[in-house]
């Protein structure tokens, strides 16, 4: 078979960016040196950068049950555009990923439809209902990456912690979204601060995230599994993190480029694009999310991608469901708005969208001589704007809709299948 090589572009290998060619074979990466003189296909990445593909810790494929919203073709298709190689997707789907048949049947579709390696993870208790427990043990054996009930919290102490010893039992992780139910105020929407009062909505507090967060993670020191904190919002919950990583090595968390990013303070006019769970929080907790990336606190950068019909996502923003897309701007977000202004450097990212989940999730991904070939090509400098036209996800439910952003991803390959994606203009 003919080798393909990247010529002439830098790539982010060994944790640092170097002006190094890469040569691929079948599936495979099989050289990786400076100016190569070996024969084959010459793909010319200059001036533009080479990395281990991106890994989404955290996706909503809708399918099964919501197919009107998004499906395994065009989440995955959406994931690709966005330089992924790897994602998991959450559980909840109708029916639920919480048993062996519909678990089976999910691979079935992903190996007829998906653009890229995706994964999923199970439920933690039965219908997400946080009552009765999942198969821990037979369930762990179907290709799962995890355990979560994403979308809710699990209430019980009980059931968590038996939970956690389940999980450390078959070696597995688990993936919780904190939120303290007795903390929400019905019908709350955004976050609980200036804009909520002026507008005269109810807001979420930061106790609804951080009490969950401090409780599990004080739990994870009796039962030493392995634990990892979805979409972190506010300064509590990275303060605790903080702590606890001084004694617990397997514990880890992850944050969204939207908060990241954004504030309540970016809300503009109630719109129901801006509506996420957990909501965009303060100028504070912004900060100390930078704050946590900067320092190694927070190790994945996750999108929460959460597709969502017009129609369902254009009511009032408090009757609005929850969520955003994300997958397919990610990159292209955090180098327009972070990158760039010098919150955080680029090798700081790129480790937190690859290299990090991979380890985190146990993965076999890395940048390395007779590793597979999963990379993308970025293009850091190609300005375009992100447009109902050219989302590759089945919706559109996105607070960025009509904002310019510098990066974007010039080539996709995939066990040495190299894709070159359409420009966006």
């Amino acid at each position: 078979m003919e080798k393909i090589i990247l010529k002439n572009g830098d790539i982010f290998y060994q944790g640092k960016i170097q002006h190094l060619d890469v040569v691929m074979e079948a599936d495979k990466i099989v050289k990786i040196e400076a100016n190569t003189q070996e024969k084959g296909t010459i793909i010319d990445v200059s001036n533009q950068l080479v990395t281990l593909g991106f890994i989404d810790m955290h996706v909503h494929l809708r399918e099964p049950g919501f197919e009107y919203k998004e499906t395994i073709k065009s989440g995955t298709r959406s994931a690709m555009y966005g330089g992924y190689t790897h994602l998991v997707a959450m559980a909840n789907t109708i029916p639920c990923m919480d048993n062996k048949e519909v678990i089976e049947d999910f691979y079935q579709r992903v190996k007829k439809d998906s653009f890229i390696h995706t994964y999923t993870y199970s439920a933690i208790t039965k219908g997400l209902a946080g009552k009765e427990l999942v198969d821990f043990q037979t369930n762990s054996t179907m290709n799962i990456l995890g355990f979560s009930d994403d979308g809710k919290g699990v209430q019980s102490t009980e059931i968590m912690a038996e939970a956690m010893k389940q999980a450390k039992s078959v070696n597995s992780i688990i993936v919780a979204h904190c939120e303290d139910e007795e903390e929400l105020v019905p019908g709350a929407c955004i976050h609980d601060g200036a804009y909520a009062k002026e507008h005269q909505l109810k807001g979420i507090n930061n106790a609804s995230e951080y009490n969950h967060a401090i409780r599990d993670l004080e739990m994870v020191k009796k039962y030493q599994n392995r634990y990892h904190i979805c979409h972190i919002s506010t300064k509590e919950t990275v303060a605790a993190l903080r702590l606890a990583k001084k004694e617990l090595k397997q514990v880890s968390g992850e944050v969204c480029p939207h908060h990241i990013i954004l504030t309540d303070e970016n809300i503009k006019d109630c719109h129901p694009n801006y509506k996420m769970n957990p909501p965009l929080r303060s100028k504070a907790d912004l900060l100390a999310i930078i704050e946590g990336l900067n320092d190694g606190t927070i190790k994945v950068i996750a999108t929460d991608h959460a597709p969502h019909s017009r129609e369902e996502k254009m009511k009032p923003i408090d009757l609005a469901p929850f969520g955003i897309i994300g997958n397919q701007h990610a990159f292209s977000l955090m180098n327009t708005y972070i990158i760039k202004k010098g919150l955080v450097d680029l090798e700081t990212v790129l480790l937190c969208m690859a290299d990090n989940p991979a380890n985190i999730l146990g993965l076999n991904h890395h940048f390395e001589v007779g590793a597979k070939a999963n990379l993308c090509v970025l293009d850091l400098q190609k300005e375009y704007v992100i447009s109902e036209e050219n989302i590759q996800s089945a919706s559109c439910n996105t607070p960025f809709l009509g904002v310019k952003c510098q990066g974007y991803v010039s080539y996709h390959i995939l066990d040495g299948k190299v894709t070159k994606l359409e420009e966006v203009e």
